[in-house]
């Protein structure tokens, strides 16, 4: 169901609140294309704070684990990174899908440079991502009406339970499978 009670120009607002408080910036200064290891700074553990954050903020889980690491779990060993530690050419495809045609990926690059192409927007379009699976009715009550107060959390119009989405992760995989069956990336690799 779409969610008409977060807009998008909130998931921004929230995404550069939660950079700034973690980075210890200016939310005006951070542009929405910048990377967030190599432009702003952040390391690995800031991450998990960031996703704390903005989970807490909209009542989402976000993804746990990378794009890469879940199509290793779910179409094989090998498939998305080589032995060399390198993106795969399907891979590379798969991720320029998913984050759009971002300078530097590209098959051969090695896995752990991926994530200095996170940029704010991508995170945006990872809770937007979530947010966009609004159930159609709340699994508590059944009530099919929902309401925000503070543009960020959705609750239940009826029993004012927390709208339950699915998680990052969830959607990732699912979004791996919808792509794969499209596409076909990985049938040769």
């Amino acid at each position: 169901m779409s969610n008409t009670h977060v807009t998008r120009e909130r998931i921004d607002q929230e995404v550069r609140a939660a950079l700034a408080t973690t980075l210890r910036t200016e939310a005006d200064g951070i542009g929405m294309d910048k990377s967030i290891i190599n432009d702003l700074g952040a390391t690995s553990i800031d991450f998990l704070d960031i996703n704390f954050r903005l989970e807490n903020v909209f009542g989402i889980q976000l993804a746990t684990q990378l794009l890469l690491d879940h199509v290793e779990e779910e179409l094989g060993e090998g498939k998305a990174i080589d032995r060399d530690n390198k993106v795969t050419a399907a891979a590379a495809e798969l991720l320029k899908i998913h984050l759009g045609d971002i300078p530097g990926v590209e098959a051969g690059m090695y896995a752990d440079e991926v994530a200095a192409t996170v940029t704010p927007a991508t995170v945006a379009d990872a809770v937007d991502k979530i947010l966009e699976h609004l159930p159609e009715a709340c699994p508590a009550c059944g009530a099919s009406e929902w309401k925000s107060e503070d543009g960020a959390k959705v609750v239940c119009g009826g029993c004012g339970k927390d709208a339950v989405y699915p998680d990052g992760d969830e959607l990732t995989k699912r979004w791996i499978h919808d792509v794969e069956r499209e596409k076909q990336l990985f049938a040769s690799a």
